[in-house]
């Protein structure tokens, strides 16, 4: 009779073990999920505000050259890239139209392993690399 109340015991151990590892995955896929989120949304705000300060260092010195080097040390104090950056001084506003490109970066838990299923891998880098585009007038 000893023995099926001993192999209770051991199932105790290993079903808890099975519930540590489904709620630590559980949580590495929120945080994973976390992570994507805040860095499209940091990519998106980032390329804005680089925006905003190439056009702002523009309206103060008026050289293109000093607008890019405020986007880009705006980005790069944000730990990004700038990929692109374009400016128009002609046209209707008069501090002219600056269009800047950022590229973010997120380190993943589990979301990376994802691109060794094929199909994925293209998709898996653009979600943990944004690439956003945002034109200040």
């Amino acid at each position: 009779m000893q023995t099926p109340d001993r192999r209770r015991q051991q199932g105790l151990i290993r079903e808890a073990l099975y519930i540590f590892l489904a709620v630590a995955i559980v949580m590495a896929v929120l945080l994973d999920g976390v992570a994507l989120f805040t860095v499209q949304q940091d990519a998106r705000d980032d390329a804005s505000d680089a925006g905003a300060a190439a056009r702002q260092a523009y309206v103060e010195t008026g050289s293109v050259e000093q607008a890019r080097a405020a986007a880009e040390k705006h980005v790069e104090s944000k730990n990004a890239d700038l990929v692109d950056f374009s400016a128009s001084t002609t046209g209707g506003s008069a501090a002219g139209t600056f269009t800047v490109t950022v590229q973010h970066h997120a380190d993943t838990y589990i979301f990376k392993y994802l691109s060794y299923l094929p199909g994925l891998d293209n998709w898996v880098d653009d979600m943990e690399n944004p690439t956003i585009t945002r034109t200040t007038e």
